[in-house]
């Protein structure tokens, strides 16, 4: 028994470091860059869910138009907040609302139609560390939903 698992403990770090990630589903999304999250997001509307509601408002789900210029015009349920967006230099996208505390970033992916957000902490260069674990996912305007359900 004792040498069974030796044998399994030096296979586990035998593996190569991008082995040792669990993906959970993620094989099929594609981070967004800089130019690509810009494509996806300047002057376009999304429609989105965050995985919990939200205790300010008691609601997932959201609507945000995306200026060209880096304005947004959030709506969550009764809130509506101005704000603006940016692109950081390892393609990192970044929120702030006048009037709301904090900056919100989130590494963005692609799957099909559906963009999952993040956050960059539960990224790796692989993906997310388990796609599972998304913050928010959106659609923009006009596309027709390919989001999986991934809650949990």
């Amino acid at each position: 028994m004792r040498a069974r698992l030796l044998i399994l403990t030096a296979c586990l770090f035998a593996m190569p470091a991008s082995a040792q990630y669990t993906l959970n589903g993620a094989e099929d999304m594609t981070l967004l860059s800089g130019k690509q999250l810009r494509e996806a997001f300047a002057g376009k509307t999304h429609y989105g869910t965050y995985k919990d509601a939200r205790e300010e408002t008691g609601t997932d789900s959201f609507t945000e138009k995306m200026g060209v210029d880096g304005r947004t015009d959030y709506r969550e349920g009764p809130m509506r907040l101005k704000g603006y967006w940016d692109i950081l230099v390892d393609d990192v996208m970044c929120f702030e609302y006048e009037n709301f505390p904090g900056r919100h970033c989130f590494r963005m992916y692609r799957s099909g139609t559906c963009i999952y957000g993040y956050n960059p902490r539960d990224t790796t260069a692989l993906g997310p560390v388990n796609a599972n674990a998304w913050s928010v996912k959106s659609i923009r305007k006009g596309d027709v939903s390919t989001c999986d359900d991934l809650i949990g």
